[in-house]
């Protein structure tokens, strides 16, 4: 399963699901929102992709802007779990 790694301006760092639920959210918040499509709001919409990771996961209980007030500006990041019995060299 892929997880998001947030790290906050406070140096801590979460990881949540990146499940379906968080994917179909974020991108249906983009369309209600009229964000531009594709690369023309890619940051604000991995952002909140990252947001609702962690709000669905229950590690934040801030709305948004807050949230994104708190975030390190490189803390981001998707990850991918390594297959169990399978070599990753």
């Amino acid at each position: 399963m892929k997880t998001i790694r947030i790290t906050h301006a406070t140096g801590e760092t979460h990881e949540a699901p990146l499940t379906p639920r968080v994917i179909c959210a974020a991108e249906e918040h983009a369309q209600v929102k009229k964000w531009a499509t594709g690369d023309a709001s890619r940051i604000r919409q991995a952002y909140y992709m990252a947001y609702l990771a962690e709000k669905f996961a229950k590690l934040t209980t801030l709305d948004f802007d807050a949230w994104l007030d708190g975030v390190d500006v490189d803390g981001v990041e998707i990850t991918a779990e390594a297959d169990a019995g399978k070599p990753t060299a």
